[in-house]
């Protein structure tokens, strides 16, 4: 008999997000009771858009029983100047999904009775070796274990380390999705079957490739081409650019939707002059571009008693170092792991756990810096 099924561990999650939903997923496989609590009411939107496939997600779908993962693939890699041509190809065949396709499949194993859409966790605390939760409805939850997974924003990170703030890296990320068949004829088998790549002339990179479509479709004509244009944007632009077409000021990205026009045609217009001519196409035929800004975000410890910070809640990394969602992964499967090699003793699982999700965190920070800075080094010299 599982130990965990045979002591009734129950485990309580805040955050209904990738990263709640792949520990829910892998702590239910080692007979964890779990509820997972998410404050938005209905379908979640699309956090971002595509995402390269990594093996840490791919192997905690497969080991616990969930998926399938709908994606695409690549043969290769293309490297673009700023100006025309064709580029230089390399041999790399890649994989690539979106974050509805991964949160639909992550979603799909969890059952609907672990799942609480529209409850919101507003404080936690501990008593003895139970944990309260406290919900925005005025009730209270208990557990044994209670997983903070409620992203970049975490009001458990916020209470329970007040002096880690988000760190602005200096640069945003503008992206867009166009549905294949709204591409134009001569710019969709340019980027067909390649992962492909645009230096900028002042700095930073434009990327682009295909991703599953409406409903996860992953036939050709009905996947979506996808972009990320990596910017740099000093402080003064990021409050002009953060604010939407109603005035609104956002605290760190821009949903879909919301970006001025004006701000949209001075977007297309830097396209022209920075980016390659068939990159700086899709951005112009792109009707609603989104803005990311690029944040840092780094803890010194992640384990508060039976309070465990994890997934962006724990280390917000960049984007381009296509870690998060693996990280998510990982963290859920050392958890159950330990919790599985531990018994009863879930305070040692957390010591182990804690010690591993900062190696991986502090790693994949320092990669993150890496590309920044060699993008900065790249754009003084230019």
């Amino acid at each position: 008999m599982n130990r965990h099924a045979e002591h009734d561990l129950a485990v309580t999650i805040s955050g209904g997000s990738i990263a709640g939903l792949c520990h829910a997923i892998a702590l239910r496989r080692i007979g964890a009771t779990v509820t997972v609590h998410e404050r938005v009411p209905g379908p979640m939107m699309a956090r971002g858009a595509g995402i390269v496939v990594q093996s840490e997600l791919t192997r905690l779908l497969a080991d616990n029983g969930a998926g399938p993962l709908p994606f695409t693939s690549c043969r290769g890699r293309r490297y673009l100047g700023f100006d025309s041509g064709d580029g230089v190809l390399q041999a790399m065949p890649q994989q690539f999904t979106s974050w509805e396709a991964i949160h639909t499949a992550l979603r799909a194993a969890v059952s609907r009775e672990c799942y609480r859409a529209g409850s919101e966790v507003i404080d936690v605390s501990q008593e003895g070796s139970r944990i309260l939760a406290s919900l925005s409805d005025g009730t209270r939850v208990e557990s044994d274990l209670f997983l903070a997974a409620d992203g970049s924003g975490s009001v458990t990170r916020r209470r329970m380390l007040p002096e880690v703030e988000a760190r602005y890296a200096g640069y945003v990320a503008w992206r867009g999705t166009l549905d294949e068949r709204e591409v134009s004829g001569d710019l969709l088998p340019f980027f067909d079957d390649l992962f492909t790549f645009s230096e900028a002339r002042s700095g930073g990179h434009m990327l682009a490739y295909l991703i599953p479509g409406k409903d996860d479709a992953v036939t050709p004509g009905f996947r979506r081409l996808n972009w990320v244009w990596y910017v740099h944007a000093s402080r003064a632009d990021l409050a002009r650019l953060l604010t939407d077409k109603n005035g609104e000021r956002h605290r760190s990205s821009l949903p879909r939707g919301m970006t001025p026009e004006s701000t949209i045609a001075a977007l297309k217009a830097r396209a022209s002059r920075e980016i390659h001519p068939k990159m700086a196409a899709l951005v112009s035929e792109t009707r609603a571009p989104f803005l990311q800004t690029i944040l840092d975000v780094t803890v010194p410890k992640t384990v508060f008693g039976r309070i465990l910070l994890t997934g962006d809640a724990a280390f917000v990394v960049r984007p381009h170092t296509a870690g998060g969602t693996a990280k998510a992964a990982y963290e859920a499967s050392v958890l159950a792991h330990a919790l599985q090699s531990a018994g009863a003793n879930v305070d040692s699982a957390l010591s182990s756990t804690e010690r591993l999700q900062l190696e991986y965190g502090n790693s994949l920070y320092r990669y993150g810096l890496a590309l920044g800075n060699r993008w900065s080094r790249e754009r003084s010299t230019d």
